[in-house]
């Protein structure tokens, strides 16, 4: 077994605690062996902020997306890793990453802007167990976020 917390020490990877619901949801919902996680959106904090709001491709580059995707992702397992009492060690990988980008209607490459997110679990569970993904690009997101995405994980028993 992969010890991924020691692993994301040894990367210098920050990830928070886990993020305060912002509403009548769960953060993370465990099933046997596979977890879902809400949608998240980059944070910085505490105390809890949002970050990189705005339309990629008007008021914000692909660069700026792509830290987005990459904060937000690093959001989504602070929440995943509450929720399996501190450790990120029960994963056996992720299974699917569902990315949605703020932008406008001519931008062409959410696909590009979720990268960012892929290369965190890249970075984390390696390039062989990266999960599939789909990036959908939208006009609104909470609070004008630029980008939300949420996972489903496989657990280890």
């Amino acid at each position: 077994m992969t010890d991924w917390d020691a692993r994301i020490a040894d990367l210098g990877i920050t990830i928070t605690e886990p993020l305060p619901q912002g509403g009548l949801y769960s953060s993370v919902v465990i099933d046997g062996t596979v977890a879902y996680t809400a949608g998240v959106v980059a944070v910085d904090g505490p105390p809890w902020k949002l970050a990189y709001a705005g339309s990629v491709g008007d008021e914000l580059d692909i660069d700026a997306a792509r830290a987005s995707a990459a904060l937000a992702m690093r959001c989504s397992l602070a929440n995943l890793r509450g929720a399996l009492g501190g450790s990120l060690n029960r994963v056996e990988r992720v299974l699917r990453l569902t990315g949605y980008v703020r932008c406008l209607p001519s931008f062409l490459q959410p696909p590009a802007v979720m990268d960012g997110a892929s290369q965190v679990l890249a970075d984390i569970f390696g390039a062989e167990l990266l999960p599939v993904r789909t990036a959908i690009g939208v006009s609104a997101l909470p609070g004008g976020a630029s980008v939300e995405l949420d996972t489903i994980v496989k657990l280890r028993s």
